[in-house]
């Protein structure tokens, strides 16, 4: 597992836990809750760590981006993550890593009811329940440094998490695996001198 995946999990773990802790009524949303099946573990009472299966709503993700950019220019990621499972989404998330050599990042756009964060090259959402077949769409718009040259490279990914069915304040979101569920896009934007 490479470092950012370790990184990424890290930050989706707290995202997800602020989520739980301080809306578990938006992810225990009537329908979204009783569609779970039944092979969904349960969490004892002494929150013992859950292996995450395959989700239940799997996220597919597509980013676009400008194949070139001038040297201290910016580079706009449009990140759309699609639920393409049966099932509406109980926790979905995208972010990622823009590249080195930035200067600034913001993410300018983002669905109504998201929860952003970015914190240096990381920028990640806490999405809404998504519903099957719909997509969202995040924009993240990174600056460079004007000494930045060669190539600029970006990877993101989506994820889905499954909470266990009428239990979100028992889930001990810090034992789930979540490295199988990251969907990376790796993404190389050339840096063109003026």
């Amino acid at each position: 597992m490479s470092d950012w995946s370790s990184t990424m999990r890290r930050h989706l773990s707290v995202l997800a836990a602020l989520a739980i802790g301080g809306s578990a009524a938006v992810l225990a949303t009537p329908g979204t809750a009783a569609a779970a099946p039944a092979h969904v573990p349960a969490v004892t009472p002494a929150l013992a760590p859950v292996k995450a299966g395959p989700p239940l709503s799997p996220l597919k993700l597509t980013v676009y981006y400008p194949k070139a950019v001038y040297q201290g220019g910016a580079i706009t990621y449009t990140l759309k993550t699609k639920n393409v499972g049966e099932y509406a989404t109980d926790i979905a998330y995208v972010g990622g890593l823009v590249p080195k050599g930035v200067s600034k990042v913001r993410i300018i756009s983002k669905p109504s009811g998201a929860y952003c964060e970015r914190s240096g090259r990381e920028v990640g959402c806490l999405l809404d329940t998504l519903k099957p077949g719909r997509t969202a769409t995040i924009k993240v718009k990174a600056w460079l440094s004007r000494r930045t040259t060669g190539n600029a490279y970006a990877e993101f990914a989506s994820a889905s998490i499954d909470v266990p069915a009428g239990q979100p304040e028992v889930l001990d979101i810090y034992g789930l695996e979540l490295g199988t569920d990251l969907r990376y896009v790796k993404v190389k934007t050339r840096i063109v001198r003026w």
